[in-house]
């Protein structure tokens, strides 16, 4: 017997009903599975991680890893108290809230050294920490051997090292501890090479000559220009000499003058200025008249 169309379409509704629902159900399981699994791994990974980080704190936290000791060696003038401070200050805290600065296989080597260089007259620094509890710093600082100023007149100097490099402002010095220094269009600057260390050398080495030699004792030293350098003495006198004659020349002819007679009474620094640029030449001033000099060689 045929089936009439008001006969099959029932049949097929709830055929197709059937169908959709067995798929939701598979659909619904299939999603449940994989949230099951989504939280499984999601738990095993919290656990994973807090082992993990429970592992890193207990571990990074046994004493025998951990710094307890500061010792520091070298220098003459800063304290090693100030040094250690400085360490103890970077030792303190930890990296991500978790592993503390003072566990010895990371601890903050490099923030430790910039801080101690903070300090103005620090040099060379090395930190090294030894198979026990203890970090060593070893240090050296720049001794002063000069001030580096802008113009005679100003107390606002830069200590110069031996070799001219400025590392630290200097406090107001009076007296002539200190020889200070010019370079006519060059202001002082921190941190910065000053003079040239042969420069440095050999006008302390002139200074030394004119003091053991001939009792003048060098205040000031003012480069010019490339060529020509002032000496100012204690007595108020000035020294011109140029850089084209070695000093060793300009002292001869310096000693030859103020050793004669007629101008003993100037080893006192009482001129105005003895000019030795020109050799044998030299012209030299006590007042406001100038003077051409013949050296003891000429005469």
């Amino acid at each position: 017997m045929p089936f009439s169309h008001a006969t099959i379409m029932p049949m097929f509704e709830k055929w197709r009903k059937t169908k959709l629902q067995k798929r939701n159900i598979k659909k619904i399981v299939k999603e449940r599975s994989v949230r099951q699994k989504q939280i499984f791994v999601g738990v095993t990974i919290s656990i994973v991680l807090g082992l993990i980080i429970t592992g890193i704190w207990y571990g990074t936290r046994i004493s025998s890893l951990q710094i307890t000791q500061v010792e520091v060696m070298g220098g003459y003038t800063i304290p090693h108290s100030e040094i250690e401070d400085r360490v103890h200050e970077r030792l303190v805290g930890t990296y991500f809230k978790l592993v503390p600065h003072t566990f010895r296989p990371i601890y903050p080597k490099a923030a430790i050294l910039d801080y101690i260089l903070t300090i103005p007259r620090i040099k060379n620094v090395h930190v090294e920490v030894l198979d026990t509890q203890k970090i060593i710093v070893v240090f050296e600082e720049y001794k002063p051997a000069a001030l580096w100023c802008e113009n005679h007149e100003t107390k606002e100097c830069l200590f110069l090292d031996e070799v001219g490099y400025a590392f630290s402002q200097a406090p107001e010095l009076t007296g002539s501890a200190f020889i200070r220094y010019v370079d006519v269009g060059h202001p002082p600057e921190v941190k910065q090479q000053g003079f040239e260390s042969e420069f440095i050398d050999n006008s302390q080495e002139f200074a030394e000559l004119l003091a053991g030699g001939l009792d003048l004792y060098v205040t000031h030293v003012e480069k010019v220009d490339a060529l020509d350098v002032l000496y100012t003495v204690s007595g108020g006198g000035v020294l011109k000499v140029s850089q084209l004659m070695t000093l060793a020349q300009s002292f001869k002819n310096l000693e030859s003058i103020l050793g004669s007679e007629d101008f003993i009474h100037l080893q006192n620094g009482a001129f105005q200025y003895i000019d030795l640029r020109f050799g044998d030449k030299i012209f030299l001033s006590e007042d406001a008249v100038e003077q051409e000099v013949a050296t003891s060689t000429e005469q």
